[in-house]
């Protein structure tokens, strides 16, 4: 064992004299309001039409779809079922193709981009401006967020560059035995990396909840920093990308924020893994089809990103929504608006993907992805107060809607399979009904769904699929994400319209730490409405045979749905066939950032802190030989 682990496994917190916060550096953020006036800038005009270059498809293809629907339901008269049928499908055939449209628009970027263009000439970093790694942090294990920001702050002293970042624990932490652990962890660290900047700041009061915890730390030090680096929980960047972002902003002094396109790293099961390949082989795509028509009216995703300090602070104190009930008060889902009030002001807004070295991590079952989409959704829905406030540039209002749509799409589909089923059943009772869309319908909506996973077989077949390079495995993954998708795409979608409904009928999504860790169940009981709504579409097929031709996939995942999530909850062994089927070129080859944070955390997971601080080494017979990397 060398001398750091054992450093690591016998420190005592009393050894710590450093205090836990910097010197107080105020910054003033007032509470923006919903309404102001839009600050033009110079050289963005070509946003709007980039904007309508994806826009137009998506009108078009709805247009023609709605004819063929139209042609199909109105031959012999048009029945109110009929009616809301087209709207429905209107409404789901222009989003999905905008989402296409992006998509190609991205393809296109990647296929013509040489490689010497992939990134700006920048100048050295300026080693006098200084950026705060932060990490928000709530009832998370301390552990794993100590470990991520010992292996960031190794990576940043490796390239000579730690001098220029400090880091920041921000936490809303209301459990106090997690609280103790946290307080600890930290202080290990800080005793283990003497020469590195790492300050602590705990809120009794979490006013705010993310947004508010963020908010708190620039008015108490914001005017310490040039920039801060929002990181999660599970968020990790290599130094490269670090000082890159921060290359960039100094070279870019009206950018106020730079956004990152993150890959999904260290999934164990098979959902988790399915998720990893498709962000891995399709992330970029849409990432740079954002970035060509977003221009510098671009999105923030909350994490893995650069701010501008005194930007944020000025120009981005939310507003807290007028009314009552779950879509009132502090914004949740408060990044879209932070770059949507950042852009009114005149900054530039910025996505990234070809920066490379930033990471995150999956929810692990299905389950947990379902309680994360129930905090978005209800954050996203807040969005509907604020799309149409005054001095939004286009763009930003696009973003906006696109996160609305995320979820109100899934309960626009399974509203379309309720019409379809009830005019299958006026069918069956002899009243004038059609159930079933025409070839053409179904075979547009096949293409601009998978539109995806074929563009990324094109950009794999020429070598151009950022990554992959021409590996045989690729054709397997994509493959078995095909088909693992389509298999939980109707249990992700009722699972997704219930989120959708819930903020309406008065249900808060509450604020829990996202579980990090696989816990195998897909319990009948919590599969219960997706297993009879799916039961009911069978009943269905049984009067009209019609209507089973494009429902019975959709049916036999809902009737399945918990053997499915549970099978899909299991973690194959690392490097078997199963493993290595939706293997990314990450998990064959780690990215040395993603290496370390694993090493850490298990050198700290050999240690445990009683209550005084003092750490009670594991003995050493406990100690798998060979386990750890010097």
């Amino acid at each position: 064992m060398d001398a750091r682990v054992k450093a690591d496994l016998q420190l005592d917190a009393a050894d710590i004299a450093a205090p836990m916060t910097p010197p107080a550096a105020p910054l003033s953020m007032p509470q923006q309001g919903i309404s102001a006036v839009r600050t033009n800038l110079v050289g963005d005009a070509d946003t709007r039409w980039r904007l309508g270059v994806v826009i137009a498809p998506a009108l078009i293809v709805a247009a023609f779809a709605s004819g063929q629907a139209w042609a199909a339901f109105s031959s012999d008269g048009m029945s109110l079922l009929e009616w809301v049928a087209l709207v429905l499908l209107a409404l789901n055939i222009a989003w999905i193709t905008l989402a296409g449209a992006t998509a190609v628009a991205g393809a296109v970027m990647l296929a013509m981009r040489k490689p010497e263009q992939a990134t700006p000439q920048l100048t050295p970093l300026d080693t006098t401006s200084l950026t705060a790694i932060v990490f928000p942090i709530r009832n998370e294990d301390p552990a794993r967020v100590t470990a991520a920001a010992q292996a960031i702050h190794d990576s940043l002293a490796r390239a000579r560059s730690d001098n220029a970042f400090e880091f920041f624990f921000l936490s809303d932490t209301n459990d106090e035995t997690v609280a103790r652990d946290e307080e600890d962890a930290i202080e290990r660290l800080r005793a283990t990396r003497p020469e590195a900047a790492i300050f602590y700041r705990r809120r009794e009061n979490n006013h705010g909840r993310k947004a508010g915890n963020i908010a708190d730390f620039v008015r108490r030090w914001g005017a310490r920093y040039d920039y801060m680096a929002v990181m999660d929980a599970d968020s990790l960047m290599s130094a490269r990308a670090l000082t890159e972002l921060v290359r960039r902003m100094d070279a870019a002094p009206r950018t106020a924020l730079i956004q990152t396109v993150p890959m999904l790293v260290n999934a164990q099961t098979m959902i988790a893994r399915s998720q990893q390949f498709a962000m891995r082989a399709y992330g970029q795509i849409f990432g740079e089809g954002l970035a060509w028509w977003s221009g510098g009216a671009g999105n923030f995703w909350g994490h893995n990103a650069i701010i501008r300090v005194r930007a944020f602070a000025s120009h981005a104190g939310l507003p807290v929504l007028p009314g009552k009930g779950p879509l009132a008060g502090h914004i949740l889902s408060h990044d879209f608006v932070e770059a949507a009030m950042l852009r009114r002001a005149g900054w530039r807004v910025q996505i990234a993907p070809e920066i490379g070295g930033s990471f995150e991590e999956s929810p692990p079952t299905m389950e947990d992805m379902s309680a994360r989409d129930r905090r978005w959704a209800q954050g996203n829905l807040q969005h509907l107060k604020l799309i149409g406030a005054p001095g939004f540039d286009p763009a930003s209002r696009a973003h906006l809607l696109s996160g609305v749509m995320g979820y109100v799409s899934s309960l626009l589909w399974f509203s379309l399979i309720i019409v379809g089923a009830l005019q299958a059943w006026s069918g069956a009772a002899g009243l004038h009904a059609s159930a079933t869309p025409g070839a053409s319908l179904l075979l547009i909506t096949g293409v601009i769904v998978l539109s995806p996973k074929w563009l990324a077989f094109l950009l794999w077949t020429a070598g151009r699929l950022p990554g992959w390079g021409r590996s045989p495995g690729f054709l397997a993954g994509l493959a078995m994400e095909t088909a693992m998708s389509a298999a939980t795409a109707p249990i992700m979608m009722v699972n997704q319209a219930r989120a959708v409904i819930a903020p309406f009928l008065g249900r808060d999504a509450g604020w829990r730490p996202q579980a990090r860790v696989a816990t195998r169940s897909g319990s009948a009981s919590q599969y219960r409405l997706q297993m009879m709504f799916g039961l009911a579409l069978c009943a269905t097929m049984a009067v009209n045979a019609g209507f089973a031709a494009w429902t019975l996939p959709v049916a036999a995942s809902l009737v399945f749905a918990a053997p499915i999530a549970w099978a899909f909850a299991y973690a194959p062994p690392r490097r078997s066939w199963l493993w290595r089927a939706l293997a990314t070129p990450e998990d064959l080859r780690p990215p040395a950032i993603v290496s370390a944070t694993r090493r850490a955390a298990t050198r700290l997971s050999w240690a445990t802190v009683n209550s005084s601080g003092a750490v009670t080494p594991i003995p050493a017979k406990d100690v798998k030989a060979g386990s750890i990397a010097a």
